[in-house]
């Protein structure tokens, strides 16, 4: 049953954007002989963790750590989680409100350090009448529920005084799909939607390309989570995979444009150089010069926005408790990783 939830979920990435190709590239032979394998669920649609994903399939980083990777497309988190709640992956690269949500629903999962961040984003047409957010009275807003985008969405509604299922039509819709949407124009609306949520590099490909504007936004958070089990099996290995993840940024920071062509072929989305590098430019760690400059902690503050998103999934029915979500946070291998 989890190996058909998998196929299913990976055949919906196929379809929406046309990447058989991707998972011909996956290894799909058993282990070699002493290497660890791993399997990384990684979202297309997302920098810059799409760039870090292209630096561990082209070069030979995880190999020297005695790695051998499986990458795993999704559109979003959403169907991620569900993956890695079925037990079908080992490490997630995601946004904090889908890992949040699979913590909640019962997901023996750690969070053990940053990963990226991103500009999370309301954006509506060029010549739309929507100026702030109170604007949205009346509007239908479309967002990946249980994504980012779709929770900051909503406290940007209700912190402008608006009811977020009353006053707003929000609605749920993949990424990709808003991107087409977006994509196929719309001077005042998009058919029937007015705004939408999301993030990097969408954010940054509708503004370059004057499709949609920016009503609001926030710098929002990305992280690596991995599996109770795959650790308690794989503690050295764990260790190991972070400092593979720290060699992964320093060396995008160093070749950012032979990786963001990388992530061009691979993704066969719309993306140029140009909008890649807007997208980075809210990750201090797209101008690293060294390894040492390779900052993935958590603090306390990010900490913090973790409960925030554990109470927000609690409030809007995502989940039955409200996640702990301290306790959810190692940071232990990479303090090893670090050293």
């Amino acid at each position: 049953m989890k190996s058909q939830t998998m196929k299913l979920l990976v055949f919906s990435v196929i379809v929406s954007v046309s990447i058989v190709g991707l998972l011909g590239c996956q290894k799909t032979e058993e282990s070699k002989k002493g290497f660890t394998s791993v399997q990384i669920g990684w979202q297309i649609p997302l920098a810059t963790q799409g760039q870090i994903v292209q630096v561990l399939k082209q070069t030979d980083i995880l190999e020297t750590h005695g790695l051998e990777a499986n990458f795993i497309p999704f559109s979003y988190g959403g169907p991620q989680s569900e993956a890695a709640l079925a037990g079908e992956l080992d490490v997630i690269f995601v946004g904090d409100q889908p890992v949040i949500n699979l913590i909640a629903r019962g997901g023996k999962w750690k969070i053990v350090s940053r990963l990226f961040y991103t500009k999370t984003a309301i954006m509506v047409p060029m010549n739309s009448s929507i100026r702030k957010i109170e604007d949205l009275r009346g509007k239908t807003v479309a967002s990946p529920f249980g994504s980012v985008s779709h929770r900051e969405a909503i406290l940007k509604e209700q912190s402008a005084g608006l009811n977020a299922d009353k006053d707003v039509n929000n609605i749920n819709m993949d990424i990709l799909e808003i991107s087409n949407v977006v994509q196929s124009g719309g001077d005042k609306s998009w058919g029937k939607i007015d705004a939408v949520g999301v993030w990097e590099p969408s954010t940054s490909l509708f503004e370059a390309n004057k499709l949609a504007r920016v009503v609001d936004y926030t710098r929002t958070l990305g992280v690596v989570a991995i599996s109770d089990d795959f650790m308690a099996k794989h503690p050295g290995e764990t260790v190991k995979f972070l400092r593979a993840i720290l060699e992964a940024w320093a060396y995008f920071a160093a070749h950012t444009d032979q990786v963001n062509q990388w992530y061009i072929k691979d993704a066969k989305l719309s993306y140029t150089p140009e909008i890649l590098k807007m997208a980075a430019s809210v990750e201090p760690n797209y101008n690293a010069k060294s390894i040492k400059d390779i900052d993935l902690d958590l603090n306390d503050e990010h900490i913090k926005t973790l409960e925030k998103g554990a109470e927000w999934s609690f409030e809007r029915g995502f989940s039955k408790t409200i996640a702990q979500m301290r306790p959810a946070v190692d940071t232990s291998f990479l303090a090893k990783a670090l050293e």
